[in-house]
This record gives structure tokens, sequence and C-alpha cells, in this order.
């Protein structure tokens, strides 16, 4: 339920789509800073979003595990 790890999720397909792949500690902080600087806004509204419909379904469900 926690946006920043879909958020991260996001991010963490992105980078490793890159070719090379990040190697290095310092290789991957540049990664992901030109990721998110190339994250299209529609993904992240998109996520946005999507939050009280997910906060809804986990309602309904009761704490049970939800597929969404």
């Amino acid at each position: 339920m926690n946006i920043v790890e879909q958020i991260w999720d996001a991010l963490q397909r992105a980078v490793q789509k890159r070719s090379p792949p990040p190697l290095t500690p310092i290789d991957l902080w540049t990664a992901l800073q030109d990721v998110w600087c190339q994250l299209p806004p529609e993904q992240l509204r998109t996520i946005i979003e999507y939050m009280p419909r997910h906060v809804a379904t986990l309602l309904r469900a009761r704490g049970c595990p939800t597929r969404y």
C-alpha cells in the first residue's frame, strides 16, 4: 500500500532495462537520477490516482491479501 514502494518498483524496472547495467554504487545512483528525470509524469500520476482505489480494495478485503 506504500506509494513509495510503487515508485521504487517503477524506477527499478527502468534501471534493469539499461544496457549496460550499473555495476557500482555511483553508476546505480547516476542511473536512478537519469531514470527519475525521464519518468513520464503520467506514470507518477497513475500511481498516485490509483491509491484511493487500492485503499478501498484493502478495506473491502479486511486485511486479507488482494491482487491489483
